[in-house]
């Protein structure tokens, strides 16, 4: 889903929410301080910096993503900050976007060490390279993304608390697509008109019966579970017309088929047994306590607690 060269043409917010997201974007594109998008998987974080960038007086500069959780352990700083050994020198992705942007995915996953590295280069955009103590300067934007909101993070003890604290100032909170449903019909017929293009076949329709069903589903991979989706669906369209079951999701009950399954249970028992199931469901698309916690509103350690007492794991 890759932007137009007008930076904001593909995102759609006919949703209060979104409307909010995207006004506040445009004001930040226009400042250099780093900038912290939060929001599930699939909800187009990587696209709001982007337009950040191609709308802000960089945007003639390199726009470079990182994504922190698949940075070598051993070599992390390396690929940050570059390194000199032994009169061999190479830079790290600071230093190659000088005069640009960014983005670094899941900064949470980078280790503390190199958290406080990142801190000093976001005081005053100085660093070493690895094996030298000469002193280096890049003129970055830093735009940081997270799945988990990163106060999560500093209350584990996985995130530096100055840290945190040096990247909440400019945030961005995406909503996930089950709180702007207003958004998925206008993100259908953009996402149809592309992928037709893609595959060379004339755009099919749909109904407002296909739209209802999209906007009753839960889309726990938000906009790009949307996305892949409609692929699936144009690929096997039939007659020109999109239909549900082209979309092959899998939707899952939760939900007891009968009462007789709880026998003679008493009210406790049957309520115990109801969030088992809930648990079991929710754990499969949210596969860490953090993340689970943070889709059901409740604490990480209550999170843990209750998956413990049910005998729920991976």
């Amino acid at each position: 889903m890759p932007l137009k060269n007008t930076a904001f043409d593909q995102i759609i917010a006919e949703s209060a929410k979104m409307r909010l997201i995207l006004d506040n974007t445009k004001k930040f594109a226009m400042l250099d301080a780093p900038l912290l998008i939060q929001g599930e998987t699939g909800t187009g974080k990587d696209h709001i910096a982007k337009a950040c960038h191609c709308l802000g007086s960089r945007k003639n500069q390199k726009f470079i993503g990182v994504n922190c959780a698949g940075l070598p352990s051993d070599d992390a700083e390396s690929e940050m900050f570059g390194r000199s050994d032994r009169g061999h020198e190479s830079i790290g992705f600071f230093e190659y976007a000088d005069g640009g942007t960014v983005l670094l995915d899941s900064v949470a996953e980078l280790p503390l060490a190199l958290q406080a590295k990142l801190l000093r280069f976001l005081n005053d955009g100085t660093f070493r390279r690895v094996g030298e103590e000469k002193e280096h300067y890049a003129n970055v934007r830093v735009i940081c993304t997270t799945q988990v909101p990163l106060q999560h993070y500093v209350e584990d003890g996985k995130m530096r608390g100055d840290l945190f604290h040096r990247l909440n100032v400019l945030r961005l909170d995406i909503p996930p697509l089950r709180e702007r449903k207003e958004d998925i019909e206008p993100l259908t017929r953009l996402f149809v008109q592309q992928i037709s293009d893609e595959l060379s076949i004339v755009t099919p329709h749909f109904d407002q019966n296909f739209i209802a069903y999209l906007c009753n589903y839960p889309w726990p991979g938000n906009v790009r579970e949307l996305y892949n989706a409609l692929y699936r669906a144009c690929s096997l369209v039939d007659d020109g017309k999109l239909s549900v079951n082209g979309l092959i999701l899998v939707e899952k009950d939760i939900l007891p088929t009968s009462i007789e399954q709880f026998a003679n249970q008493t009210l406790d028992q049957i309520m115990s047994s109801f969030e088992s199931m809930i648990l079991q469901k929710f754990y499969e698309q949210y596969p860490s306590t953090r993340k689970l916690a943070y889709r059901l509103g409740v604490s990480h350690t209550a999170i843990a607690n209750k998956l413990k007492q049910y005998g729920i794991n991976k």
